[in-house]
């Protein structure tokens, strides 16, 4: 595409015409005037027009960042008149935040202009962003270029984490991996107890000081370093509650995905095994258990793609499905929809250890809920009575439920659970 004349340019030629035509023919001396320096403006712009057409490059692809971290989008516009401008806007979207939000004017130097706009993503989730706007002016702005549409940036953003310092275990652990002290001694970290050399003990492990008291060689025993197997359910049926990005009022979706990404980050730290199951998405269901920064950067990824209530159905709470005696699973959800509470009484009674995480906003658990009549605000005010109850007889059961209030939420239940795992209990087979 070349160059066009601009509206301003186009003003001062039919408006300089214009006067000098009805200036010679009504004999209007001051109408001559007043177009000479019209005219004059528009046969130097007329006579500048630009017979380069310039280049431009800018910022495409795909993207990952977190919620709230900045990116650049930039653009480069080379062969460019001298005295040109650069006008550059982003189209503002829901969710993103675009820094000037009016767009931005830089002038050429060298013949070279470089345009930067800041945005930042306020909430997980895929999208692609509106293709910015480039246009370059003359230094008489009489005539202007427009850039063909460039390719749009296609983001992921992931999920916020926090920085989360617990040091309560978690339950069950097994395999030889990870940071959970064993219930049997072995090559690990934590130290157990002094007990005599035995013949394939290894010479690091001599205790000098017991083996000089004793006159026999004695040598310090461990405890062996153990992982878990952690998984995390995320109710997806429902997304109860406004959300506004990271600095406003957050759904339950919101607090779930946040939740789980901090979660997942903690065990995966500690060398635990962390897999994830989504219910309500048709497109996300299952990410199989592993470790490692790979497996955290693969549960990010996948609770970005969530779409609550996409998928409904008894099946979509099937949670027990590849779980077995020993896995800890923390289930995610606002305990709106009554399959959750029944699955969670199944996951027990199979030996399972289940922690309730409950991500209903807070103004919403205290009966203020959605609804603008007053049969809606009844409704909602009886079903928080329901889910009161419900989370009453979970807590009977010995399941316990905690409102995710931040990373520490879960810590004395994790310390509870650690201890209840070392007593017997009977399971259904």
């Amino acid at each position: 595409m070349g160059w066009h004349p601009t509206h301003a340019h186009l003003r001062a030629v039919t408006l300089g015409f214009g006067l000098l035509l009805v200036g010679i023919v009504l004999g209007r001396i001051d109408l001559v005037v007043l177009a000479t320096p019209l005219l004059l403006v528009a046969l130097a712009g007329a006579a500048s027009r630009p017979r380069v057409v310039p280049a431009v490059a800018a910022t495409g692809g795909s993207l990952a960042v977190h919620e709230g971290e900045d990116l650049l989008w930039s653009a480069t516009v080379e062969d460019l008149p001298p005295g040109g401008v650069v006008a550059a806007h982003h189209p503002g979207q829901r969710w993103l935040e675009v820094e000037p939000a009016d767009g931005l004017l830089v002038p050429e130097e060298g013949g070279v202009a470089r345009v930067g706009i800041g945005l930042r993503p306020v909430r997980w989730g895929r999208r692609t962003l509106g293709a910015p706007a480039v246009t370059a002016y003359d230094a008489w702005a009489a005539w202007r270029w427009v850039a063909d549409r460039p390719q749009p940036l296609r983001l992921t953003v992931l999920p916020t984490k926090e920085q989360v310092d617990t040091t309560a275990p978690a339950p069950h652990p097994n395999g030889l991996v990870g940071q959970e002290r064993a219930g049997r001694p072995g090559e690990g970290t934590e130290f157990a107890k002094v007990r005599p050399f035995e013949p394939g003990d290894r010479l690091r492990r001599i205790h000098w000081a017991a083996s000089a008291r004793s006159g026999t060689l004695h040598v310090t025993a461990t405890h062996a370093d153990e992982d878990a197997h952690v998984v995390l359910l995320v109710d997806a049926v429902n997304d109860v509650g406004a959300s506004e990005g990271i600095t406003g009022a957050r759904s339950s979706m919101d607090l779930a995905v946040r939740a789980a990404a901090v979660l997942a980050e903690h065990f995966l730290r500690r060398g635990d095994r962390v897999g994830l199951r989504v219910f309500g998405d048709w497109r996300v269901s299952f990410l199989p258990s592993s470790s490692g920064r790979h497996q955290l950067r693969r549960l990010l990824d996948t609770l970005a793609l969530v779409e609550p209530g996409t998928a409904r159905g008894e099946e979509a709470l099937a949670a027990r499905q590849g779980l077995g005696a020993g896995t800890l699973a923390i289930l995610l959800s606002p305990l709106i929809e009554p399959a959750s509470t029944q699955q969670v009484a199944m996951l027990t009674s199979a030996g399972i250890d289940v922690v309730v995480v409950d991500t209903l906003p807070a103004e919403l658990a205290s009966g203020a809920g959605p609804g603008s009549t007053p049969e809606e605000r009844l409704a909602w005010r009886l079903r928080m009575l329901q889910r009161r109850v419900e989370r009453d007889r979970m807590a009977s059961l010995g399941i316990p439920v905690v409102t995710w209030a931040g990373p520490h939420s879960i810590d004395r239940v994790l310390r509870d659970l650690t201890r209840r795992s070392s007593t017997p209990r009977m399971v259904r087979r």
